[in-house]
């Protein structure tokens, strides 16, 4: 790897971003905890009825786990913003979407995939169809990432503002509501026996595409919000 290329800085970036948070580890616990709560008061708000708890088990585990993604979204760029890391990445010869596509992956890696893991706890604990398992897990694995690059977007569009918590939440709403229709689907065909691969197929379409285009609009939303 040569010092000083695109390959090398995007490394050395994904690297920062996971000892930053491995040293706020608190931060990473608060979604998960937030997620947790949650899940766990739904029996006591609707009961314990197994049927009705089995039947909605999915949807709550899918939706908890989209929102505790919220947590965190709105401090993705802020302390790069306070120390001025964001106008050198804007300066340096680097390409830009590069660089933030590996800080978009060391995000996910760092709220998504905890959330992921205990996916399938949460999920137990509602009386979640075993056999169905799977799906849920592989719906989470297409939804979550593509929330990531989604809202990564709308942060680098609020990166200048200081109170951008309200308004972030008002413009990724919009957009997590396809997110969820399709995930929500496919874990409701997979409990009633249908075939559920074409949400799925969206889903994998859908994180492809914003694969692609979502560092392009990261970076050209940080260019526009730092220019602002």
């Amino acid at each position: 790897m040569t010092p000083g290329s695109t390959c090398a800085a995007c490394v050395a970036l994904f690297r920062r971003d996971l000892l930053l948070a491995w040293r706020r580890r608190g931060d990473i616990a608060m979604p998960v905890l937030y997620a947790v709560i949650v899940t766990t008061l739904f029996p006591f708000a609707l009961g314990p009825d197994a049927a009705l708890l089995s039947r909605i088990a999915g949807g709550v585990v899918l939706v908890t786990v989209l929102l505790a993604m919220l947590l965190s979204l709105d401090s993705l760029f802020r302390s790069d913003v306070e120390d001025g890391s964001l106008e050198q990445w804007m300066l340096a010869p680097q390409s830009l979407p590069l660089l933030l596509g590996a800080k978009l992956l060391a995000h996910w890696i760092t709220s998504a995939v905890p959330l992921i893991v205990i996916a399938p706890v949460l999920a137990s604990m509602l009386r979640f169809p075993t056999a169905a398992m799977p799906v849920l897990v592989a719906a989470l694995l297409l939804a979550t990432p593509l929330l990531s690059l989604l809202g990564g977007v709308l942060v680098a569009l609020t990166a200048g503002s200081r109170r951008s918590g309200m308004l972030l939440a008002l413009m990724l709403l919009p957009l997590c509501v396809p997110v969820v229709i399709f995930a929500a689907g496919a874990v409701a065909a997979a409990q009633d026996g249908l075939p559920f691969a074409a949400p799925i197929a969206w889903l994998g379409a859908a994180l492809a595409l914003a694969l692609v285009l979502g560092p392009l609009a990261c970076a050209a939303a940080l260019r526009i919000a730092m220019d602002a």
